[in-house]
């Protein structure tokens, strides 16, 4: 009997230390964690910015970074790039109206309560049939746990260095438990060796518990099987800036025939590193060390900027979720329809330029849209309106 009681205390015991603990992106707060958090910044809606020592950032607890050491910045400075391409967005996080970060230290969103680990996952890498490619027989039925992606989008095939474009940043309605994502994809491999570089926007209620539009990325080396993450979900990317969260929320977004609201992300491989830098309106976020790797240990193979939504069928048939602005290129094309404006890779010679021999796929033309943008190169350089309602009398 003492045996059982003296296991139950031990249990408890346990229990409580565990309950305690706040939940990091990354990791629990354990001692040896506090330790390196610097400062803690309390949000509203019981958000919570922690201030991590830059070099006592989980993300280094990686097999494969062990020794690494830490690049501040990257050392790139590709020709051709304009100040003016940088958006229209004076960039703030809601996190940042309740206090900042110190210098040395990089911020990272403690996990919510809604916290769910199979979100670690994402999906099926999106195939262009231009380039003869497409995974499965109906293009819209990429489907992942009974849950349908569907994208509108282009895309490149080559060799290069990144990607980057201006994002017009909007907040779409979204069904439960589903999600609307606008990004770029850098990628290289196939079918199960698929590596992947994201960045962009998105709502995702499932794992944020709110309707608001987050910066966010995502990695994988083999298709979404079981590596990767969004974020800071598990190790791997390193942070470098105390001035922006991965997960955090936009103060402004764009209105319906009103004030439109954009910003430049960018995916860039640092030739002399060899690591995956993500910047956002020119601020470098932080990188993916190149030993993550396999395929795009190299060069990526392919780039492709547009939107995505998963349709879950919950109401037995398509789901509202929108895309982008939730309007259709063929209503209008500027404060109707959401766009990507200066749409640009890195070629191998460390020249930013225009996409050629562009390829597009639209899966559901009835739900949602993609239109090339002509009318507007000179001031916007290459770019589309994209995205759509979801349901409609169309749109089934």
């Amino acid at each position: 009997m003492m045996l059982k009681f003296t296991k139950l205390t031990s249990w408890i015991f346990i229990l409580t230390i565990s309950v305690k603990e706040g939940l990091v992106e990354g990791k629990t707060t354990t001692k040896a964690v506090n330790k390196a958090i610097i400062k803690t910044i309390k949000v509203e809606k019981e958000e919570i910015i922690d201030c991590y020592d830059i070099y006592k950032q989980p993300s280094l607890n990686h097999s494969l970074l062990s020794n690494h050491t830490i690049q501040i910045r990257p050392s790139f400075f590709p020709e051709g790039t304009k100040s003016d391409n940088l958006g229209t967005l004076r960039l703030t996080q809601t996190w940042h109206k309740y206090g900042s970060c110190p210098e040395g230290t990089i911020p990272i969103r403690r996990k919510g309560k809604n916290y769910n680990p199979t979100l670690l996952r994402k999906h099926h890498y999106p195939r262009l049939s231009h380039y003869n490619t497409l995974v499965t027989s109906q293009s819209k039925d990429i489907i992942d746990d009974y849950m349908v992606h569907e994208y509108a989008m282009i895309g490149v095939q080559g060799n290069f260095f990144g990607g980057q474009a201006k994002i017009n940043l909007w907040k779409p309605f979204t069904e439960t438990n589903e999600m609307s994502l606008s990004q770029i994809w850098v990628a290289a491999g196939e079918y199960k060796d698929v590596n992947t570089i994201e960045v962009g926007w998105h709502v995702y209620h499932g794992m944020y518990g709110d309707d608001q539009t987050r910066f966010f990325i995502y990695w994988t080396t083999d298709n979404y099987l079981s590596s990767g993450c969004y974020n800071l979900l598990c190790h791997g990317f390193v942070h470098t800036t105390s001035d922006i969260s991965l997960g955090c929320n936009f103060t402004e977004v764009s209105t319906f025939n009103g004030d439109q609201k954009d910003a430049t992300f960018s995916i860039r491989k640092d030739q002399s590193s060899g690591h995956w830098w993500v910047q956002l309106q020119g601020i470098p976020i932080g990188y993916y060390p190149g030993d993550l790797f396999t395929e795009l240990s190299k060069t990526a193979t392919s780039v492709q900027w547009g939107g995505e939504i998963v349709d879950g069928k919950s109401k037995g048939r398509h789901t509202s979720t929108q895309m982008g602005s939730g309007h259709l290129p063929s209503e209008g094309g500027l404060k109707t329809s959401s766009y990507f404006n200066w749409v640009q890779v890195f070629d191998e010679n460390n020249r930013i330029k225009d996409p050629e021999n562009v390829g597009k796929e639209v899966t559901n033309p009835n739900c949602y849209g993609l239109k090339i943008d002509n009318d507007h190169y000179a001031t916007n350089g290459y770019g589309f309106y994209y995205g759509g309602p979801g349901y409609n009398f169309k749109c089934q």
